[in-house]
């Protein structure tokens, strides 16, 4: 009975004293965060589509390229489309 009421305060007690690790991070780690985001490209074209009638129309879509650049030196590019 005490070997099983000792293991369950010491399994609390590690649960309790461990800081919680969030998106994979260990305590050690330091947190990254995004420093910046700069707008690399901006183009745009036109496209084609048909309507209901079958009637062809045009439109123009604008795709924005954007990088962004965190605290450890790294950087992710991506683009974002606007109709």
């Amino acid at each position: 009975m005490k070997s099983g009421l000792l293991a369950l305060l010491i399994t609390s007690f590690t649960f309790i004293s461990v800081p919680p690790i969030e998106g994979g991070q260990t305590a050690s780690e330091p947190r990254i965060f995004k420093v910046r985001t700069c707008e690399i490209d901006r183009s745009s074209y036109k496209k084609w589509a048909y309507d209901r009638s079958g009637n062809r129309y045009s439109y123009r879509v604008t795709v924005i390229t954007y990088k962004d650049v965190y605290s450890n030196g790294s950087f992710r590019i991506r683009k974002e489309t606007e109709s």
